[in-house]
């Protein structure tokens, strides 16, 4: 390795809540020791990979593998990627200015990523994860459909704007690969299944109204969407406060309470 040791982790905290909330370990040396750097010369990665699965099994996997620190070095690019789209627009910046920024040279991104065009689908696909999980949750720690769709409003909207510069490439499949915006599209169809799903079980315990489900999905779910076309992350409004004013505009509409 050489040049500065970069602190993925510790540089942008942010990447610590987008793996805590993917499921993912973050080894304990991670936490208190952060000086993890990343590769700047390209490797075959079958091999590699090869290796990490043999490293990683020693010491009954007490011990953070190489693997793990494979995938928090990525998750780091993924997460800078995303805010640096959205500061300055996908067209607007390079991978060298990503790479300036982690403290990094151009060809270690090259050893994660082949170009900036799979750089946006991972983008697009940790927005997805986060999505999921954010959903998930909701599920779990809420008893009435409202409830669970407040909640995940509330959290993903957060998660999209605070820790991911709420991208404008979120809002458009078209920079990726006709292969990466198949599998995109499937991806957003699918979790607009188990949107709908949260809806009618609103409606089924009398927390939501009776209501087109498959409409009002598309209603608040393009709201989400839009959020990068207008809202910028120095701007007035923060993340949290946006999702708090759609909520309201959930339960309530715009109409006055005695109306």
């Amino acid at each position: 390795m050489d040049g500065a040791g970069v602190n993925a982790l510790s540089a942008h905290p942010q990447t610590y809540i987008i793996m805590t909330l993917m499921g993912m370990r973050i080894p304990a040396r991670n936490r208190t020791l952060m000086s993890t750097q990343i590769d700047a010369k390209p490797k075959s990665r079958p091999r590699v990979l090869a290796k990490r699965a043999n490293k990683a099994a020693k010491w009954n996997n007490a011990v953070g593998g190489a693997d793990e620190q494979y995938q928090l070095k990525k998750q780091a690019v993924i997460a800078e990627a995303s805010r640096a789209f959205g500061r300055h627009g996908y067209k607007n910046v390079s991978l060298d200015e990503i790479a300036k920024t982690l403290n990094v040279t151009k060809p270690a991104l090259y050893y994660y990523f082949k170009n900036k065009q799979e750089l946006v689908y991972e983008c697009h696909e940790l927005a997805m994860q986060l999505g999921d999980r954010v959903l998930q949750d909701a599920i779990a720690s809420e008893s009435t459909g409202y409830g669970r769709i407040s909640a995940f409003m509330k959290k993903y909207i957060s998660l999209l704007t605070n820790e991911m510069g709420a991208p404008a490439i979120l809002h458009d499949v078209s920079m990726m690969s006709a292969a990466d915006q198949k599998k995109i599209t499937l991806r957003r169809r699918k979790f607009d299944l188990e949107l709908r799903k949260v809806l009618e079980g609103g409606v089924q315990d009398g927390s939501i109204a009776p209501c087109n489900v498959k409409l009002a999905v598309f209603w608040f779910m393009g709201a989400i969407n839009s959020l990068s076309q207008w809202l910028h992350i120095d701007g007035d409004l923060r993340g949290d406060e946006v999702a708090d004013i759609f909520i309201g505009f959930l339960a309530h509409g715009i109409r006055p309470n005695h109306a």
